[in-house]
């Protein structure tokens, strides 16, 4: 007696390793239709993923793998496409990725094949666990389950209405401290001022190179584990490599920071990206740690947000995630103006 054989799946799953400016125009227009179907879907009423930020997405790290997998039916359109990140600098026994699936495809097996490819693939390069990072719905509640993922971490994404009344009032309020100083662009602290005051400095894209030390030190502090001595290996190439690779892609970056002018070094410093001038997205806000406890972390969103408002003015809103445990900056998001509008899992799975 002979086995049932399973019927043929009519889709296949593609997979590619992208170059150093991440995937070609066509398939990156391929992977947007899929993309936006399933954000209309998932988030009814949010701005279109832009092409910028797909490929932003896939252009591979400084140090390690990016991988590409799409799973394609026989016309050639995406029913669905993951990522997966293996990163050789830090979290070198974790793969990091995500998984979309057009909502025409869904509950068809693709989600579940494209999760068995990045699975295997992560297993292959010796890693031990796989993180996915999704909106925590009730459908990615019951994929998860499924599959026998776990949360092992939970973002809150909250965002700032740009246009809103009274924006100008509060941003004021958390800048009253620089009211008598002028921004400066890449300056260095002059002996004039104040020891008592933290000297306001901002760029576009690339880090000066009397600040880079500095600010790799910073973003170090943000990743070092609390109570011992251990950081992220960031180094000098690496922050070359992170602005290349975003202006590769089409985002067009800021980054805020105070200087404390009795040591010229970095106190504090937050950044911001957008891709189509009309959604920004701020990355890392971070205080190091000698300066926390001041309020910094207030002073130098609200210094990023005003430089925003002045370089990009057709920006309607400005998107952040942030830990749901970490409550001082939820605090400091909710005194600027940013509203809860969803939560996102990392969804960890043994391999």
């Amino acid at each position: 007696m002979f086995a049932p054989v399973a019927p043929p799946r009519p889709w296949r799953i593609a997979v590619a390793e992208p170059g150093p400016a991440g995937p070609g125009p066509a398939e990156l227009r391929l992977l947007l239709a899929c993309q936006n179907a399933a954000d209309l879907a998932d988030r009814a009423g949010d701005t279109p993923t832009s092409l910028a930020e797909i490929r932003a997405l896939l252009i591979p790290p400084y140090r390690g793998q990016r991988l590409l997998f799409t799973a394609l039916d026989p016309a050639g359109h995406a029913l669905g496409w993951a990522r997966l990140g293996l990163y050789e600098a830090f979290h070198r026994t974790i793969g990091h990725g995500a998984v979309t699936v057009h909502p025409a495809a869904r509950r068809r097996g693709v989600g579940s094949a494209l999760l068995g490819a990045v699975a295997g693939a992560a297993r292959d390069q010796g890693r031990g666990r796989l993180i996915l990072d999704a909106p925590r719905t009730a459908a990615t509640e019951g994929f998860a389950r499924l599959h026998g993922l776990c949360v092992s971490g939970c973002d809150l994404r909250s965002r700032l209405d740009l246009e809103a009344a009274g924006l100008t009032s509060r941003l004021a309020t958390a800048n009253r401290v620089f009211s008598n100083q002028r921004p400066r662009r890449h300056a260095r602290p002059s002996p004039q001022d104040h020891l008592n005051d933290f000297i306001p400095v901002h760029w576009h894209s690339v880090c000066p190179d009397h600040l880079l030390d500095d600010y790799v030190r910073a973003l170090d502090s943000l990743h070092a584990k609390p109570g011992t001595a251990e950081s992220a290996p960031f180094t000098r190439g690496e922050i070359r490599y992170r602005e290349w690779s975003a202006q590769a892609a089409g985002l067009r970056e800021y980054t805020a920071c105070l200087i404390d002018p009795a040591t010229g070094r970095i106190a504090a410093l937050s950044s911001a990206h957008t891709a189509d001038g009309v959604r920004g997205e701020q990355n890392e806000t971070v205080v190091v740690p000698e300066y926390r406890g001041r309020g910094l972390a207030a002073l130098v969103k609200a210094q990023l947000i005003s430089e925003l408002l002045t370089a990009e003015p057709g920006l309607r809103f400005l998107d952040t995630f942030n830990a749901m445990d970490n409550h001082r900056m939820l605090a400091v998001n909710r005194r600027l103006g940013f509203r809860p509008l969803d939560a996102h899992a990392a969804w960890t799975l043994v391999l």
